[in-house]
């Protein structure tokens, strides 16, 4: 009975062996025909490196780090760290690096590591979801652009390297060039340079650092972050070295103490203190050197499902993941009692008051119900007045200032899902302004350091909304290669990308909506703009660094456009009419990914008013969204985002211990709690803050000078009342007092009569003498330009009718959507509604040209110019040429300067209504009328920073 069982067993393998024989050969003949592992020598293993990214590995840009054992080293692999130059999109090798001081195999003391050898790595291939980075193309300045890496590399018991996983970039930096690559014990530290100069130094520690006591969940999330981030569960603590003005090089040494640095060809010693965390200088300079850490923190498992999925499944099971783990969210979120939105208010917004005959423009209209009947106050905006003061400076004593800034209202836009809610928060941008701010994870940038992520410290801050950082984890393009931009205290983390929708601000803090111009070509604004990517023309980006911009910009996943084939909407200074007839009949939302999910979502826009309007529901697909902005009559707006983006408002307001407190418009807003008010921000967000604390806000305009005593002339001013838009001074120029007048841009529309004296020949048209009936009223100002001379008169067109030929000498004064404008004359077309008239060019360029100097009569002379901004300046006196006129004009700031004389040599003058003399209703001189405007908000189209 014993031995059948056996023979049976026998019968059994002699069955198979055929089979069993068949495989071992399969397997013998795969593995022969298998490339041998490297060789034990540097250059095989910088290969074996270089293969694993697409690109290139230098022998002395490698260190290993410490041993793990024998059997850790075979079966899991001994980590490496390497500087790998990807290869360039035509696939020749990318430039050569120079050798990183520093790096190379590991020393005796830190364990011995492999020799070196030669040829292809044997499985070294790329980890799931790790592009090879390919694309990034050569650094700015000629050289391959670097990144630092991390991977593990299994070893023989001899040293040699059987295969290569785990790979990880560690700064992804596509258009940085990362080098000075240094390692000592857990830290490691590189340099990252582009357009010559260093942006930046970073300090990591991969091991991890001491995050101090976690609950079990909160370390089970952090190690799996750091698991994808580095490839081990203790992820890395972060320290990044930023300068006000960037060394031309930097090299590095890591100590106990910390790191040691030597800056620039002169090689300034500095310190980054390892206790403190602050940079020693030891009181010289000359970079503006500072640290800043980057916080660790544990995100969300809906936060980690996606890229986890992505990592280990590839990038289309993260998109599936992520829908799941949403889907999953929500209908936990519908199991709870979610907290209704309900808003501390001051109780119905009235119209803010204004004279009669001029409209009232806050708070913006009502907001028209898409669902019969609607619900009580739906649509109805009410001033918002958290528990938080919010009262504006001054406003008890002025009965035309609102009492607050910022009013709601609730819409249920999709009359198929009467549940769907979309909250709206009006701002009101005439006392409000925005910064951007990035945070200490997102974006990442594709040069230099992250973000700080932190709230300044202002008395005037009010408030932050919070940005989507967009597509994440293996499935997102990384930066630079599709990432959507960001500029932050001007310096561009994420260079902007065409065609995307776009938030921009500028200095003063003025929001601009719609999509970024193919090229970045926007003309004549106000302040600096992106001229294409770095790389194009290094020789005009080594602005102490790189291109420094005075703005900021945030680009969105997708953009609103009000679209209105049959009236287009119209530019923001025509505001005179009833907003309400200037509804847009339609809009566009440009798709993104996930527009069908109902999520929590944000979007942000301008009204035809200029004020901002903030959107925000708990859950809503894109289509819901874009029916909300349609109805609160938006322009042009932007998306912030989505689940699982931190979205919504929070209102903010500093206490006398200077700490913060933060009350958010609804609570089930997703945005930081108010008990992490205080700490830094991992995504972008925008913040906004009074532009007064103490009074009215500063008059929207520019007024120029140092010494001019800038100060509301006793004319009369358009509403409202606390924000003058006329102002005059006076200055001394060559002897002479000059009376000097600034007209705020989108406060005026500028019109040009002809005047009575004015010749007009038999064949030509006749010219419009007065403004229109509707507008007269409220006319503020009328500037005098002279008449023409009976032989060869300077031209002369009205409201688009060329009544004297244009000759093409000396300077235009064109006024176009009534705005002025001052260009050479010649070249220039006279389209219907356009006015524009010759005169003399006194002044080009910011120089003084010989036509001012033209002795003549002592007579009263004036001469007028348009700042960068739309200001109108006009300088009078009497004097026996233009040159005192014009020069103080120059002295505050103009770079083209007219004489208003027309030929015939008039008295020239400026009336104000309520003034003396008192204005007319027509001239017998051409004039220059200012009809008032009611002083709308501060938010603009993209576009209309590129008028011409």
């Amino acid at each position: 009975m014993t031995e059948r069982p056996l023979s049976t067993w026998i019968d059994h393998l002699r069955g198979r062996l055929p089979v069993a024989l068949g495989v071992a050969l399969l397997g013998a003949v795969a593995r022969l025909a298998t490339p041998p592992p490297p060789a034990r020598t540097a250059d095989a293993i910088a290969g074996m490196l270089g293969d694993a990214i697409g690109g290139a590995v230098s022998p002395d840009d490698f260190v290993w780090e410490e041993r793990g054992g024998f059997l850790s080293d075979a079966l899991l692999g001994r980590r490496v760290l390497f500087l790998g130059v990807p290869r360039p999109p035509d696939g020749e090798p990318a430039a050569g690096a120079e050798p990183a001081a520093g790096a190379g195999p590991a020393p005796d003391e830190r364990g011995a590591g492999p020799a070196a050898g030669a040829g292809p790595a044997a499985g070294a291939e790329p980890a799931a979801g790790v592009e090879p980075a390919a694309g990034a193309g050569p650094a700015p300045d000629g050289r391959g652009a670097a990144d630092l890496y991390r991977a593990r590399v299994r070893l023989t018991r001899s040293g040699r390297p059987v295969s290569l996983g785990g790979l990880r970039n560690l700064t992804g930096t596509p258009l940085g060039d990362d080098r000075n690559l240094v390692a000592r014990g857990s830290r490691v530290a590189v340099t990252t340079s582009a357009f010559g100069v260093v942006q930046g130094v970073t300090l990591l520690d991969l091991g991890g650092g001491a995050p101090g006591p976690r609950p079990l969940g909160e370390r089970l999330r952090a190690a799996i972050d750091g698991w994808l981030e580095t490839g081990s569960a203790d992820g890395a603590s972060r320290t990044e070295i930023v300068f006000d003005t960037p060394p031309a090089s930097a090299r590095l040494d890591l100590v106990d103490e910390g790191l040691v640095m030597a800056l620039g060809p002169e090689a300034v010693p500095a310190a980054l203190n390892a206790g403190t965390g602050e940079v020693d200088t030891g009181g010289r300079d000359p970079f503006g050197a500072r640290a800043h850490h980057l916080p660790r923190r544990a995100p969300s498992f809906l936060e980690l499902a996606g890229p986890s999925a992505g990592r280990l499944l590839g990038p289309g099971a993260a998109a599936a993941v992520e829908r799941l783990a949403l889907a999953a969210g929500r209908a936990a979120a519908g199991v709870r009692a979610a907290p209704a939105a309900a808003y501390l208010t001051h109780g119905p917004a009235a119209p803010e008051p204004a004279p009669e005959g001029w409209p009232s423009l806050w708070p913006p209209s009502q907001v028209e119900p898409a669902i019969q009947p609607p619900l009580p106050g739906e649509g109805d905006w009410v001033l918002v007045a958290p528990s938080l003061p919010r009262v504006l400076p001054g406003v008890e004593g002025d009965p035309q200032r609102p009492a607050s800034p910022f009013a709601a209202t609730t819409v249920r836009p999709d009359p198929q899902r009467e549940h769907v809610r979309v909250h709206l928060l009006a701002i009101d941008t005439r006392h409000v302004k925005f910064t951007l701010q990035a945070g200490f994870e997102a974006p990442r940038p594709t040069v230099g350091p992250h973000g700080t992520g932190q709230l300044p410290d202002a008395a005037a801050l009010r408030g932050a909304i919070g940005l989507g950082v967009g597509a994440r984890g293996p499935a997102a393009p990384p930066a630079g290669v599709g990432a959507l931009g960001m500029v932050v205290g001007g310096r561009a983390l994420v260079p902007p990308r065409d065609g995307a929708a776009t938030i921009g601000v500028d200095l003063s803090g003025r929001p601009y909506f719609g999509a970024w111009p193919s090229g970045g070509d926007v003309a004549r604004v106000p302040w600096a703009l992106w001229q294409g990517p770095p790389a194009a023309s290094p020789r005009d980006l080594r602005d102490g660094g790189g291109r420094r911009f005075p703005w900021a910009l945030w680009q969105g996943p997708s953009l609103f456009e009000a679209v209105s084939p049959a009236s287009p909407a119209p530019a923001l200074p025509a505001l005179a009419g009833p907003p309400a007839e200037r509804a847009p009949a339609g809009a566009a939302l440009s798709p993104g990914d996930g527009d069908d999910l109902v999520v929590e979502r944000s979007a942000l826009c301008m009204t035809d008013r200029g004020f901002v309007i903030h959107a925000w529901s708990g859950a809503a697909d894109a289509a819901a969204m874009r029916a909300a902005l349609e109805r609160a009559r938006c322009l042009a707006g932007v998306s912030l985002g989505r689940a699982p983006d931190p979205l919504g408002v929070a209102f903010l307001s500093r206490q006398a211990d200077g700490g913060l407190v933060a009350e958010r418009l609804a609570p089930e807003m997703s945005l930081a709690p108010p008990a992490h008010v205080a700490a830094a921000s991992p995504g972008p967000f925008l913040y906004f803050e009074s532009r007064s604390t103490d009074g009215p806000p500063a008059p929207d305009l520019s007024l120029p000078g140092e010494r001019v005593g800038w100060a509301a002339d006793g004319g009369a001013q358009p509403p409202p009342a606390w924000s003058p838009a006329a102002y005059a001074a006076s200055a001394v120029h060559l002897g002479a007092q000059v009376r000097l007048h600034a007209f705020a841009p989108d406060r005026f529309l500028f019109r040009l009569r002809a005047g009575s004296r004015e010749i007009s020949p038999r064949t030509a048209p006749k010219l419009d003498a007065e403004v229109p009936a509707d507008e007269r009223a409220r006319v503020m100002a009328a500037i005098g330009v002279g008449t023409g001379r009976r032989r060869g008169p300077r031209g002369l067109a009205v409201g688009g009718t060329v009544g004297l030929r244009f000759r093409g000498e000396g300077g235009l004064l064109l006024v176009r959507g009534g705005r002025v404008e001052i260009r050479p004359a010649g070249g220039v077309e006279i389209g219907p509604g356009v006015d524009a008239t010759e005169l003399p060019l006194t002044a080009d360029d910011g120089r003084l040209r010989p036509e001012a100097r033209e002795i003549g009569t002592m007579r009263r002379r004036s001469a007028a110019c348009a700042l960068d901004d739309g200001t109108l300046l006009v300088a009078t006196t009497t004097f026996d040429s233009d040159e005192a006129t014009t020069e103080a004009l120059l002295d505050l700031g103009c770079a083209r300067v007219v004489a208003l004389d027309r030929g015939a040599h008039r008295n020239a003058f400026v009336h104000r209504a309520a003034g003396d003399p008192a204005l007319q209703q027509a001239y017998e001189e051409t004039a220059l009328f200012a009809v008032g405007l009611a002083m709308p908000g501060r938010a603009r189209r993209l576009t209309e920073a590129a008028r011409p």
